[in-house]
């Protein structure tokens, strides 16, 4: 079940990463959002010892092994933020061969605005509150911390992407 809540934090962390109406950003930051974005990875707190973090982490980097990228974001310069999320549709087999994890085939696909302001990220979605999370963005690498999705279950982990 927490594995079940980790994909699942994983999916809400790329979701999140969408913002408000403003389309005429054109600061370096938001420019250098722009583009398409996969979960490579996530980061765990040295301090935390956690299974089903650590059990994550080890399916994300098999599915890049096998160039299968579980959750995708587009930034667009329109301020549409466009995600495709396979975390739900994971299907994981252990046999007397090891464990098996196929890339899935299907995905949740989602539309959101978005708009960054420094390093604050809102995304809107009809008929939900704006979300605010604070993202690292360096060159090609976008971080979203754990504690901005789910301050209870993920404190000390933090969702990596890169561009694609």
């Amino acid at each position: 079940m927490k594995r079940t809540y980790l994909l699942l934090f994983l999916a809400l962390a790329l979701v999140f990463s969408c913002s408000t109406d403003s389309t005429d950003d054109t600061s370096e930051g938001a420019n250098g959002l722009l583009g398409t974005w996969a979960l490579t990875d996530i980061l765990i707190d040295p301090a935390v010892n956690d299974d089903d973090l650590n059990f994550a982490k080890e399916i994300i980097a098999f599915l890049q092994n096998e160039n299968c990228d579980l959750v995708i974001l587009s930034f667009n310069d329109s301020g549409t933020l466009e995600s495709e999320n396979k975390i739900d549709h994971l299907s994981i087999n252990v046999g007397t061969g090891g464990l098996d994890i196929p890339c899935p085939t299907e995905s949740d696909e989602e539309n959101s605005l978005w708009v960054l302001d420094g390093d604050q990220l809102t995304i809107s979605r009809e008929g939900e509150d704006d979300e605010v999370i604070t993202i690292q963005l360096d060159g090609n690498t976008l971080i979203i911390p754990g504690e901005s999705v789910d301050a209870n279950n993920y404190d000390g982990a933090e969702a990596v992407f890169t561009k694609q």
